[in-house]
């Protein structure tokens, strides 16, 4: 599945992907229910291929951490987020061990774990990146080829564009907000108070 389809929105439980997308609003639908809804494209959104987790070397996309945890564990059982911390840190700490401790807080690892579980749910992985075909059309120029966006991923830029107030997660995304955006990505930083974390 392409990650730049995926997206939390601020407020609402799960996980969305991405239907349709005009000016004015998107039409997603719930990876929890399949229920599609309509939001407004001012909606403070978070685009999952946007956000990073802090390690103690670089930071790591979300989406090679979540598929380094599809590969790790295959089919066998992950911890549920509501299971007892030192179970779901154990478990992270196991596959990803060079997270920073003291900057990925707990909260930042139980929506790890949750997302993790959604997304299989809906078979998908491997998560991919969007590859933005840079041919030029016939009768167009390489230049204005090279410069249009795909309609999914310009309005999900639109949306996480503008999050005045948002604050900073742990996972460099935290639970509600999942992350602020910076030039090109995002880190999942923490808004709460140290040991409730997750990127």
């Amino acid at each position: 599945m392409v990650i730049q389809e995926i997206i939390a929105i601020a407020g609402k439980p799960g996980l969305y992907r991405i239907i349709v997308t005009n000016r004015a609003n998107l039409v997603v639908e719930s990876m929890l229910d399949k229920k599609r809804i309509s939001i407004p494209g001012t909606s403070r959104i978070s685009s999952l291929a946007d956000i990073t987790m802090y390690t103690t070397g670089e930071d790591v996309l979300l989406m090679d951490v979540l598929n380094r945890i599809a590969d790790k564990i295959g089919k066998s059982e992950v911890p549920s987020a509501k299971a007892e911390m030192q179970v779901i840190r154990d478990f992270v700490d196991g596959i990803i061990p060079e997270l920073d401790r003291e900057r990925v807080y707990n909260s930042d690892l139980k929506k790890l774990i949750q997302w993790f579980s959604i997304l299989r749910t809906n078979s998908a992985f491997p998560l991919e990146s969007e590859v933005v075909d840079n041919e030029p059309e016939e009768g167009a120029t390489e230049e204005s080829a090279a410069k249009k966006p795909t309609a999914k991923k310009a309005a999900a830029k639109k949306a996480t564009a503008k999050k005045p107030g948002s604050k900073k997660s742990a996972t460099k995304k935290s639970a509600s907000s999942v992350a602020k955006p910076t030039a090109k990505k995002t880190t999942i930083k923490k808004s709460a108070a140290k040991g409730s974390k997750a990127k």
